[in-house]
C-alpha cells in the first residue's frame, strides 16, 4: 500500500539520553472484564516511544493487566466489589499523576460514578493548568462527557487535549447521527472551536480537526474495524504528548502512524483476520518511517 510523507517526523534521540527524556505517561481505565483495551493502550504507548508507562487500573484489574507485559508499570486506584473504579479512585488521582506528562482516560472503564469522578478531576485539569499535561479522552471518557453535557457549553482548555471519538461516541457527544458523517465533522469542528480541543473522527478516511483546521489521513484500512483498535490509538497519540507534541500534531502524526501499522499487519495477515495486537507488533516500523535518524 503506498502512502503520502507523514505530516511531520519525530526528532532524532541524542545519544546521551535516557528513558525519562522521552515521557512519562500514564494511562486510565479497565474494568472487570475489560483489562484488555487499557492494556493495548499502555502496550501502544510504550510501542511509540514512551520512556515509562504506567497502567492505573482498579485494584482487582491490576494483576490481569500486569500479565499483559512485563515493561508495562501498574498502579492500583480504589475499587468497587464489581471491579470497576470507586469514588475514592479520582481522590487518589492528582497526586499520582502529578509528575507525568501526558494521560490517556477511557478505555475499559465503564461509566459509573467513579469513573465519573476520573474524568471530573481531569477536566478541572484541562481547564486550570499550568503544567501543559497532555490529556487524550477515548472511549467512556467520552460518553461521562456526553452525560454531563460538557459538549452544549465547554469551557476553554488549558492543557493540549485529544478526544477520539468513533462516530457513536461523537453521536452521543454533539447528537448528530452517525449516519450523516460530513454534518458530524462540522459538529466535531464547533465543539473544537467552542473548547480548544482537537477531535480525531474516526472513520474511512479519519479526520482530525481543531478549531480552524481539518486534516485528512490516508493510512489504514478497513481490517481495522475491529476489538481493540481505538484502544492501540488512544496509547499512540498519548505517548506523542508525552514526548512534547501539541495536540493537533500528536493527533495527526499519531493517526497516520496508526493506520500505517495498520497497513502492514494488513500486508502480513490479511484484512479479514487482523486483531488489534497485529497494530502493536507493527508499530515500532510505524514509528521508524517517522523517525528522522
Amino acid at each position: 500500500m503506498s502512502h503520502s510523507q507523514p505530516p511531520l517526523r519525530l526528532a532524532t534521540r541524542d545519544s546521551d539520553a535516557h528513558k525519562g527524556d522521552f515521557g512519562r505517561v500514564s494511562l486510565i481505565g479497565g474494568s472487570r472484564g475489560m483489562t484488555g483495551s487499557i492494556a493495548l493502550s499502555s502496550l501502544a504507548a510504550l510501542r511509540t516511544g514512551s520512556g515509562l508507562v504506567t497502567a492505573m487500573v482498579p485494584d482487582r484489574c491490576l494483576e490481569s493487566v500486569a500479565a499483559f507485559h512485563p515493561c508495562v508499570m501498574t498502579l492500583p486506584l480504589a475499587d468497587e466489589s464489581s471491579g470497576e473504579f470507586d469514588v475514592n479512585a479520582a481522590i487518589q488521582l492528582p497526586e499520582l499523576i502529578a509528575k507525568v506528562d501526558a494521560v490517556g482516560c477511557g478505555p475499559g472503564m465503564g461509566t459509573e460514578i467513579g469513573a465519573q469522578r476520573i474524568v471530573e478531576r481531569l477536566l478541572h485539569r484541562m481547564q486550570c493548568d499550568d503544567q501543559r499535561l497532555g490529556i487524550v479522552l477515548d472511549a467512556d471518557a467520552i460518553n461521562i462527557l456526553s452525560q454531563s453535557g460538557w459538549s452544549s457549553k465547554p469551557a476553554r482548555v488549558q492543557s493540549p487535549v485529544v478526544l477520539t471519538p468513533h462516530p457513536g461516541e461523537l453521536e452521543r457527544l454533539s447528537g448528530i447521527s452517525a449516519k450523516h458523517r460530513p454534518a458530524q465533522i462540522e459538529a466535531a469542528q464547533r465543539i473544537a472551536a467552542a473548547s480548544g480541543v482537537v477531535i480525531v473522527v474516526k472513520g474511512g478516511p479519519t479526520v482530525v480537526v481543531d478549531e480552524n483546521r481539518q486534516w485528512i489521513n490516508d493510512t489504514g484500512n478497513p481490517g481495522m474495524a475491529t476489538a481493540g483498535c481505538g484502544d492501540v490509538l488512544t496509547g499512540v497519540i498519548t505517548s506523542l504528548l508525552g514526548q512534547g507534541l501539541d495536540a493537533w500534531d500528536a493527533a495527526r502524526l499519531g493517526v497516520w502512524i496508526h493506520g500505517f501499522a495498520g497497513d502492514r499487519a494488513a500486508e502480513l495477515v490479511g484484512m479479514h483476520g487482523m486483531i488489534a495486537t497485529d497494530l502493536l507488533d507493527q508499530l515500532p516500523l510505524a514509528v521508524r518511517e517517522v523517525a528522522t535518524d
